[in-house]
């Protein structure tokens, strides 16, 4: 049996949503080399639809030196949703 590994982008508030409209001005090389740690490790991504969504938006498109964008393209992707009709 697999292991479920959460990493999530939350404020000490405890704020959640659209972190991308907060947390990336915060990201510095420990985090990135950390996020790079678990995305290699991982075997898949358990995504809600929203996640999803932005994911599939932007991330086919992306590449980098260090192999995360690859890593993030080929993992397989489980999303949860009861509204979701087409994961591509």
């Amino acid at each position: 049996m697999g292991r479920v590994v959460l990493s999530v982008f939350t404020t000490l508030d405890g704020v959640i949503e659209n972190p991308h409209e907060w947390a990336f001005g915060f990201v510095g090389e420990d985090s990135m080399q950390a996020g790079l740690d678990q995305i290699r490790v991982a075997r898949a991504l358990l995504l809600g639809r929203v996640t999803y969504e932005g994911f599939a938006a932007s991330w086919p498109s992306m590449t980098d030196e260090v192999g995360y964008a690859d890593a993030m393209n080929t993992l397989p992707k489980y999303v949860v949703s009861t509204t979701l009709t087409e994961a591509t």
